[in-house]
């Protein structure tokens, strides 16, 4: 997939290069194939965007994206805790971090308080953004190891595949004179692809996209 997207904007660079102004003349035949080409290619990956429904291989890459956005996550976490940061940027980091999740109402129990306790875990990812934001501390780092596949993504449903991922989450809270581990246990980490409309252009179409779906504590018995 990786090879045909490279080629198809090498594809796409080249007629750029070829149709602008030259000395040299450029055949009409030569022209009409490379269109053709480029035509056939980008079918082919819209086609596997839009696929009815994912075979075993697609939804395997699927879950390792999936692993990426928690690695994400912990990174555009790290980047919003940080006291000193632009307003304008910030905003920028929230809507990315809610963006890896299907529900902007998603389960997320991180815990930044002291210890990780009970009390101090919400469920709400907008509670996790509140409690970062009322934190004592300059910036907090989110560190997420050891990402595993427990359960793959199935199908649930109609256009819905759903999935658990278990990692290692640990959260430490910086100021300029110390680190304070706040929060270090496993998390399990519930995974959805569906269907999704996107906008191209003038057009709509349905793409297959992995979200977040919810991160909680696993269950270590």
């Amino acid at each position: 997939m990786t090879r045909k997207i490279i080629y198809m904007a090498l594809i796409i660079s080249g007629s750029f290069i070829l149709t602008s102004r030259s000395c040299v003349p450029y055949a009409a035949d030569e022209e009409s194939t490379l269109k053709t080409e480029q035509d056939s290619i980008l079918k082919e990956i819209k086609n596997e965007f839009e696929a009815e429904y994912l075979l075993e291989d697609r939804l395997l890459v699927y879950g390792e994206r999936a692993k990426q956005k928690i690695l994400d996550l912990a990174d555009y976490l790290c980047l919003y805790s940080d006291k000193t940061m632009d307003t304008a940027f910030k905003h920028q980091v929230k809507d990315m971090i809610y963006r890896l999740f299907y529900d902007e109402e998603a389960t997320v129990q991180l815990a930044v308080g002291p210890g990780g306790s009970a009390e101090d875990i919400k469920h709400d990812l907008s509670d996790l953004l509140y409690n970062i934001d009322a934190s004592k501390y300059q910036s907090i780092e989110f560190k997420a190891s050891e990402l595993k596949t427990i359960e793959p993504l199935h199908l649930q449903s109609v256009e819905w595949y759903s999935g658990k991922l278990v990692c290692g989450f640990m959260v430490s809270g910086i100021t300029e004179n110390d680190t304070v581990v706040l929060n270090e246990r496993p998390y399990q980490v519930n995974i959805i692809t569906t269907l999704t409309k996107k906008q191209f252009g003038t057009d709509t179409t349905s793409i297959w996209q992995v979200f977040l779906d919810e991160i909680i504590p696993a269950d270590t018995n």
